[in-house]
């Protein structure tokens, strides 16, 4: 009988392989699996199925993931992709591999200190939006060098990289150009590369790798036809 561990080990083989077609260089970037709303039966099922990265979106269900995870041998790395606010970080930030949507000067006062207490170095990607669209979180392009010094007054945090949200999908090319962009601006703060360039989820991955993203998001390529839930698009999610 197959089980869900089954299906998602097929279906992150189909993703592999679509990822393979898309890369005009070859080049493989890391899949972080979006487990936002999920039960932990599927976490643990993608988890078991290969995928070693795993994200939330909300400090509260992370530490319950960190906590249910602990009993196994081995642990996944974990990211955090979304918004960030200092009353959520105080009362629920954990150490994790990577917060992924650093998008304001504001926020990194508490989050340096949380980690300081927790006495790490929180790895971090700076949130950027090149979409032009209002609203939506982000740091527009011409922000991110004073960002950048921002962070580097704090010890606690380390940039490792950017992540940079799509258009609204269903347009190729308007999913290209934000991309292509967002390339541009990471080989231009880091020319030897070695950083994160966090570009792509489940409907625009396709456009991020072919721009040159080296980390894509995906939750509902998974788990649409599993469950019947789709993935809620959220901050970095």
């Amino acid at each position: 009988m197959e089980t869900l561990r089954d299906v998602l080990s097929a279906r992150l083989e189909t993703l592999r392989a679509e990822i393979s077609r898309a890369s005009p260089g070859g080049e493989f970037p890391g899949i972080v699996g979006v487990t936002k709303g999920r039960s932990d039966a599927d976490a643990l099922a993608l988890f078991e199925a290969g995928l070693r990265h795993l994200a939330e979106n909300r400090w509260e269900s992370l530490g319950h993931r960190i906590d249910f995870f602990q009993r196994l041998p081995f642990q996944p790395f974990f990211h955090f992709i979304g918004a960030l606010q200092r009353r959520s970080i105080r009362q629920g930030y954990r150490p994790v591999y990577r917060v992924e949507t650093i998008d304001r000067p504001s926020i990194l006062p508490a989050l340096a200190r949380e980690a300081g207490r927790s006495g790490i170095r929180q790895e971090v990607l700076l949130e950027i939006n090149l979409t032009g669209i209002a609203g939506r979180s982000g740091v527009r392009d011409e922000e991110v060098e004073i960002l950048m010094e921002e962070c580097q007054g704090w010890p606690e945090l380390s940039v490792s990289g950017f992540l940079v949200m799509g258009p609204p999908p269903g347009n190729r090319e308007a999913s290209l150009a934000v991309f292509r962009q967002g390339r541009v601006l990471y080989d231009r703060f880091f020319p030897d590369g070695g950083k994160t360039l966090s570009m792509g989820m489940t409907d625009d991955f396709r456009e991020a790798v072919a721009a040159g993203s080296t980390e894509i998001r995906i939750g509902r390529y998974f788990f649409e036809k599993t469950g019947g839930e789709r993935e809620p698009v959220v901050g970095g999610g």
